[in-house]
């Protein structure tokens, strides 16, 4: 009995330990096959890079001393007199030198290269290399503006092992794993010297798990404390140590990392944390900022260094204290460390800069890619945004809406608007400003915003009326109209001001704005005809083909209000708006080039005539309370019904810009156009600066605004006009200003000043 009992719990204690080793080796099986299949091949899935277009520098360009001092510092470039190292600048008197950055362009890789810049007021005078002599074109290295990490929020910047300084990787060695290059994944002694020096000092001081234990919970594990996890982290570091070499370990932990939280996106790996908290490469960090970011992976949140500056300070110091021990720096350089002030860049994304608005139009641009290429194969996106414009236009806007808001007595913070800012001659988007609150994602108004344009679509009309054989000067009816509409009341449109003018000319009835005689001609032509104008020039059909569409009872959003006007700034010639340049693959070749295309949508005459029309809004119209109203500008104002959206479209020879003011629940702003987003527009061109529209045509005609008659020597308000072949047998000498015309114009006046 005994004997079977004893055979039988042999055979059984056997065929449990089996069944034991058969699990065990099952589970290392498993972890095995878990490791290869993340470590080798892809390790990491690396978001696609989006970068701003780069500034070009050349003889001639217009940027002054000041101006590529701040796209510098915007870049993270750092003032040493010395010029050490790529990434660092040196003024000397009237020039710039500049030791520029490798970089990859999509067409030319370029190595680092020495600059000097020497200026002419607020031109670039001169380029040259280091020896004198003369460079026709040289760029800064772009700025990154953002990445289109996964739904899971991991973002970083991938280094290869010779693009880490070996400062870090032994600061790293010496502050958490001593023992790195001895062990097999795991470290008894240090879990229990880590576990002395914790109690001993009564706070968390030491870590007990090894650079490759670190590594795994990061890849694999969750953070959850359990003694099946703590066995499963030892078996796969040993697993990683068995199959790898420590190099690639010690690589793999510098990208993988967790440094910090930036709102939604998690900051991974030594390359990201350098652009994430100093805003320059890895490669350019002093010792005291290597410290800083190995201070910070004990505990990103702990060691937060925008909530708990003086105990990371103190960390960092411990760190510093660590790499002299261990000899990585002697004596002289640990007391320089030590006593550099501590610093992060406040609010600092990858690469110094995020804008959230214009990002979501990259996107919508990237439409034809899937979302895993974008956010995990590695690519590269050059892009048209100018951060100098973006600034601008962010800068411009809060601090109008704020000043509108206290003059108009509105509620604080609530008014709202959007911006969108285009090159007239390509149709390349500069910036996009989604909302008051800059470098925040939320609701994109420049996009997605569709509100009634108000008074921005009478160009239209007015274009349809001068491919029909009218011209500026042509005399227009300003007189009452009423209709009655199918399956609504009576509609009875009135003028601004709820005068009356009578016979005015073209020009006139479009730099005022007049509604009358804008619904007047437009009934003449036909609605239907103006609706057809408007999808021609738009490439989206029109929603209102009634006869409110005259008034600008149709809605658009500040992108497609861009697509119309900039057919009108480019001279006629339609230019769908560009966000994405070229698209290129982690192997640096491209996937996508969107050339320049550009299509005549208007003959050259009459988009001759209806730019100069729109610089007559600014002269003599609704426009001319803008600084720039006589600086070479055109413009129009626009103003929804009830005062509910404020619209100007505006450009210079250079820029086009759009912008919408109003609250998001449509009530009303008691804004006009003028009062409202002209302001904007205004702000933004003033720091941006105004480069003037060609001059009037030798042939054009002094005409008289008021009337529309070819101008004498007593006329008072003359506007110069690109009037066609034969049209001054139209038009009659002389002014004869009478009573009636001379109060209209005190009156205009007296509005101007009320505003």
């Amino acid at each position: 009995m005994t004997a079977v009992w004893l055979r039988r719990s042999l055979i059984g204690g056997g065929l449990l330990l089996a069944a034991g080793l058969i699990t065990l080796i099952v589970w290392f099986v498993h972890l095995n096959q878990l490791i290869t299949k993340t470590f080798e091949g892809r390790r990491w899935s690396v978001p696609a890079q989006v970068y701003a277009a780069p500034v070009e520098l050349y003889s001639g360009a217009e940027l002054n001393l000041a101006d590529l001092i701040e796209e510098l510092d915007r870049l993270g470039y750092a003032a040493n007199a010395n010029l050490p190292a790529p990434g660092t600048y040196a003024r000397r008197g009237s020039a710039l030198d500049v030791y520029l950055r490798a970089f990859e362009y999509p067409e030319i890789s370029r190595g680092s290269q020495r600059i000097r810049l020497s200026f002419d007021g607020r031109v670039i005078a001169a380029v040259e290399d280091g020896s004198g002599r003369p460079i026709p074109l040289a760029r800064l290295d772009p700025l990154n503006i953002g990445n289109f990490f996964p739904s899971h929020g991991e973002d970083r910047l991938v280094l290869e092992p010779d693009q880490v300084p070996e400062l870090l990787t032994g600061a790293l060695i010496a502050v958490e794993d001593a023992n790195f290059n001895h062990h097999l994944g795991f470290d008894i002694a240090g879990i229990a010297r880590a576990a002395w020096v914790n109690l001993t000092s009564g706070e968390i001081r030491q870590g007990g798990s090894t650079l490759t234990q670190q590594l795994v919970k990061s890849y694999y594990l969750t953070n959850r404390q359990t003694f099946e996890r703590k066995l499963k982290e030892i078996a796969m570091a040993t697993m990683l140590e068995l199959k790898f070499d420590k190099e690639e370990l010690l690589n793999a932990y510098v990208n993988e990392i967790y440094l910090g939280q930036d709102g939604v996106r998690a900051v991974h790996g030594f390359g990201l944390g350098a652009q994430f908290y100093f805003n320059r490469p890895l490669s350019e960090l002093e010792t005291h900022e290597l410290a800083t970011l190995v201070a910070i992976i004990r505990g990103p949140s702990y060691y937060n260094p925008y909530r708990h500056e003086q105990r990371v300070h103190e960390r960092r110091d411990l760190v510093l204290t660590k790499m002299f021990e261990a000899g990585l720096i002697d004596e002289e350089a640990f007391t320089l460390a030590v006593a550099e002030p501590f610093q992060v860049i406040k609010g600092a994304r990858s690469g110094g800069a995020y804008y959230p608005a214009f990002m979501d139009l990259v996107r919508s641009s990237l439409g034809d890619y899937d979302e895993d290429d974008l956010t995990s194969a590695g690519l590269r996106v050059f892009t048209t945004l100018s951060p100098r414009t973006q600034d601008a236009v962010e800068q411009a806007l809060e601090t109008t809406l704020a000043r509108l808001e206290e003059q108009k007595l509105l509620p604080p913070g609530e008014l709202q608007g959007a911006v969108v800012i285009a090159d007239t001659q390509t149709g390349e988007i500069q910036a996009v400003s989604g909302g008051r609150a800059a470098g925040v994602d939320g609701f994109n108004r420049a996009l997605n915003a569709r509100r009634n344009i108000g008074s921005l679509i009478k160009p239209v009309v007015y274009l349809a009326a001068l491919e029909r054989g009218y011209h500026l000067g042509s005399p227009l009816q300003d007189v009452p109209v009423s209709l009655t509409l199918r399956g609504s009341d009576e509609w009875s449109p009135r003028n601004f001001d709820n005068e009356v003018y009578g016979a005015v000319p073209l020009v006139r009835a479009l730099g005022d704005s007049m509604n009358l005689a804008t619904v007047n001609l437009g009934l003449s032509l036909g609605v239907d005809q103006v609706a057809e104008r408007l999808a021609a020039l738009t490439g989206r059909p029109t929603e209102n083909p009634y006869p409110s569409l005259l008034l600008g009872a149709e809605a658009r959003s500040p992108l497609e209000v861009l697509a119309l006007y900039s057919t009108f700034a480019s001279g006629g010639f339609h230019m769908t708006p560009k966000s994405v340049v070229t698209v290129l693959n982690e192997q640096g070749e491209p996937l996508t080039r969107l050339p320049f295309n550009l299509d005549q949508q208007i003959a050259p005459a009459p988009a001759e005539a209806i730019s100069r029309g729109l610089e007559v809004v600014m002269e003599r119209g609704t426009g001319r309370t803008s600084r720039f109203s006589r600086l070479g500008t055109a413009g129009k104002t626009g103003t929804s019904d009830d005062y509910r959206d404020s619209w100007f479209a505006g450009y210079d020879n250079e820029r086009l810009a759009v912008v919408w003011v109003g609250f998001d629940d449509n009530r009303p702003t008691g804004m006009t156009g003028a009062s409202g987003a002209l302001r904007v527009w205004d702000a933004i061109f003033t720091r941006l600066g105004v480069t003037p529209l060609p001059p009037a045509g030798e042939d054009w005609e002094a005409v008289e605004y008021e009337t529309g008659l070819l101008a004498d020597a007593s006329c008072a308000e003359v506007v110069d006009l690109p009037l066609p072949a034969g049209a001054e047998n139209n038009v009659k000498s002389g002014c004869g200003i009478n009573v009636k015309r001379l109060a209209n114009r005190l009156g205009r006046k007296f509005k101007e000043w009320l505003q």
